[in-house]
């Protein structure tokens, strides 16, 4: 899909008729905005997630979402029927055009601003054609699930390269990768209507016994839904928990009282995190060497009577054989000595011989005595390279809970001293308590996700008993048996999906890694890179090299804000890349097409160092097939500006003018760009924003 142009109609503080013509050409495929903050970027945004989604479609960060309507026009109106606000989006998916058109009255907004009018049209064959169950087309081709990661704020973006998003990654992979299908038909055979349909019949023609099990089993599944669906409403109080906490911490650093105290707190909590994360491999590992080697730290009394064994029997000279009783027994078949002497039945000489087969030995004893001492050296060393591992291993654990213990101590005391430095601050104690509140409400949700764990997979279990429970009992009745077969159908089927979900999901990882490794190194060449865990969470790695180490070691670093926010536009650019070649990649699923997406921006330098913006607006053309990125002049002077005029990739250039009162000591303050300055502000009565184009 390619938008091709954005017309708004009294939406929010575009009043009047204002438009947007967007780049569609593939060299040049940036449509660039320059706004200020507060001048209506975050509108423009929603303006089209309106205008494709309805109210639903509004971010987060969207205030007054019932108010649509400019206020002035809203004001001014003399018929509320006839008074509207409307978005217009001309756009291209696969050769065809659309037009899509909604809007909402005055009348109908004081009613319920929910209920919009919408309609679109698409020319076929040079006719134009009214499309039937237009919200069911538009998410056809681009499905509300996957909006938040086509248009998004960039300074909040950051949130997906959080360890406690790992459940969003994975759903974002899911919705874009076109597994949301095997997620949909998982849920519909285990939902009431499928499942508790059956179950239901089955009840009705089964014994007692069954019954009261099958009874058990739909309290269990609306436990285990219950349980699962507050999990995610934590994980997602959780997310935005760690949104707020780095908010409040980037005030604190901002704050002259307590800089420099935050900005050591900053450098201790990243230790804590590379700390932290270290930690859970050396525990891994760990298990890992208990789990396969374990055993040999339990053979030292089986190895010492081994060695007693085979020491006694040398003793006894019965190891090594001075001769084999079988070669005896060939001389005494064939009745002849070596020395050639007869060995006739009852003569001296063969009795002699004969006495010989008791010190003889056996060749399978000798081999296996000698495999018994192979073996047993063998446990020997195991076991000392075993004890060697862990007692490693577990040093190392030990020496990083120390020093987590230590950055505890010293974490503790320098919040104690904010507080105290920060006493005659109103704003660093506030932020501080607030800092606080926030810590606390972490640790609660982290506890609450960790007992619902605990009670899913209780209940899983419980729930795995009782199916083979009620497996295990036979109904005489022909239609018990028959609503059995079809439950355990029902059943068996869901299970298979979701492994094939499991797998699927698993196999596009390494194909998601190397496009994520790909993309940042587009952006900066550094010696770390982000990863997606086994567990999908976005990771950043380090390689450490020292002198004392014969292999290099990867480390998980904490990440800043900034590399959050990279790590995350690159997720998203990853996905758009495998979507638009999802049907070149190998998939149990038939019929999944490639699908190209545009990505809308707000501020996708907001949080990054200068550092990496110059890397990122390198990158930006190739994040997706059409790409609007709204910026401002703090984010735009410098880096991004000489990168933007090198690669030559914008195609379109807007800049919105604030018009209204009490802007005059602002009405000088102009953006420059290649010598021409162009003013923002405007003293006037009314408040509104208006879109200008800039032709270069």
């Amino acid at each position: 899909m390619k938008i091709e142009k954005l017309i708004l109609e009294n939406f929010r503080q575009y009043r009047g008729r204002q438009e947007v013509v967007f780049a569609i050409d593939d060299e040049q495929n940036i449509t660039l905005v320059h706004a200020e903050n507060g001048f209506g970027k975050t509108a423009l945004l929603n303006a089209l997630l309106w205008g494709f989604y309805g109210h639903k479609g509004f971010s987060e960060d969207f205030p007054k979402k019932d108010s649509i309507l400019n206020s002035t026009e809203a004001a001014i109106s003399r018929d509320p029927e006839l008074t509207e606000a409307a978005v217009t989006i001309l756009f291209e998916h696969e050769g065809v055009h659309y037009t899509l058109r909604r809007s909402l009255t005055l009348a109908q907004e004081r009613v319920d601003s929910k209920k919009t009018e919408l309609q679109m049209e698409f020319i076929r064959d040079g006719q134009p054609f009214t499309q039937n169950q237009p919200q069911q087309r538009i998410e056809s081709f681009m499905p509300f699930d996957i909006s938040s990661l086509l248009f998004f704020n960039g300074e909040r973006i950051d949130h997906l390269a959080m360890e406690q998003n790992a459940s969003r990654v994975t759903d974002a992979i899911h919705q874009m990768l076109g597994l949301k299908l095997l997620r949909s038909a998982i849920a519909d055979l285990r939902n009431q209507s499928v499942r508790g349909k059956l179950r239901a019949e089955l009840r009705d023609k089964t014994s007692d016994e069954k019954k009261s099990l099958i009874d058990r089993q739909t309290a269990i599944d609306e436990a285990i839904e219950a349980a699962g669906q507050r999990k995610l409403t934590e994980q997602d109080n959780l997310a935005n928990i760690a949104i707020d906490l780095a908010k409040v911490n980037d005030k604190l650093a901002a704050n002259r009282t307590v800089h420099e105290l935050q900005k050591k707190r900053k450098s201790l909590e990243e230790s804590q995190s590379a700390l932290t994360a270290r930690r859970a491999e050396v525990e891994k590992k760990l298990a890992k060497i208990i789990s396969e080697d374990g055993f040999s730290l339990f053979v030292e009394d089986l190895t010492r009577r081994g060695r007693d064994l085979v020491r006694d029997l040398r003793s006894k000279k019965a190891i090594p054989a001075r001769v084999l009783n079988s070669f005896i027994e060939e001389l005494l078949e064939a009745k002849r000595c070596i020395c050639c002497r007869p060995l006739e039945p009852g003569s001296e000489e063969r009795k002699a011989v004969e006495s010989e087969l008791s010190l003889a030995g056996n060749l399978e004893f000798n081999n296996a005595v000698g495999a018994l001492d192979n073996a047993l050296g063998f446990l020997e060393s195991a076991r000392s390279r075993t004890s060697e591992s862990v007692t490693e291993a577990n040093n190392e654990r030990l020496q990083i809970e120390e020093q987590l213990i230590s950055i505890a101590e010293d974490l503790a005391a320098i919040g104690k001293k904010i507080k105290k430095d920060g006493k005659d601050d109103e704003e660093a104690t506030q932020l501080e308590a607030e800092r606080d509140r926030l810590v606390l409400k972490e640790r609660e949700c982290n506890s609450e996700i960790h007992r619902l764990e605990g009670r899913l997979q209780q209940l899983s279990d419980e729930r795995h008993e009782l199916t083979q429970k009620i497996e295990k009992l036979d109904d005489q009745e022909a239609a018990a048996q028959l609503a059995q077969r079809r439950l355990d159908a029902v059943e068996h089927s869901a299970d298979l999906l979701e492994e094939i979900l499991r797998i699927e999901t698993e196999e596009l990882r390494p194909l998601l890694n190397d496009e994520i490794r790909k993309h940042f190194q587009e952006i900066i060449d550094q010696p770390f890179w982000p990863e997606l865990s086994e567990d999908f969470v976005l990771s950043i790695r380090e390689k450490i090299f020292s002198e004392d180490l014969e292999d290099p070691v990867i480390l998980e670093v904490g990440p800043s804000t900034g590399q959050r926010q990279v790590t995350s536009l690159v997720f998203i650019a990853s996905l758009v890349a495998l979507a638009k070649k999802r049907d070149k990649i190998t998939s149990i699923l038939r019929g999944l097409a490639g699908s190209e997406y545009p990505i809308v921006m707000d501020s996708p330098f907001g949080s990054l160092s200068t550092r990496f913006r110059e890397g990122v607006s390198r990158w930006i053309p190739s994040l997706a097939p059409q790409v609007l990125a709204m910026v401002s002049r703090t984010q735009f002077y410098g880096p991004v500006q000489d990168t933007f005029a090198k690669t030559k990739k914008v195609g379109r250039r807007y800049y919105l003018e604030l018009h209204g009162p009490g802007l005059k000591d602002r009405e000088q303050d102009c953006f420059e760009l290649k010598g021409v300055q162009y003013q923002q502000y405007f003293e006037a009565q009314e408040k509104k924003t208006v879109i200008v184009e800039i032709k270069e």
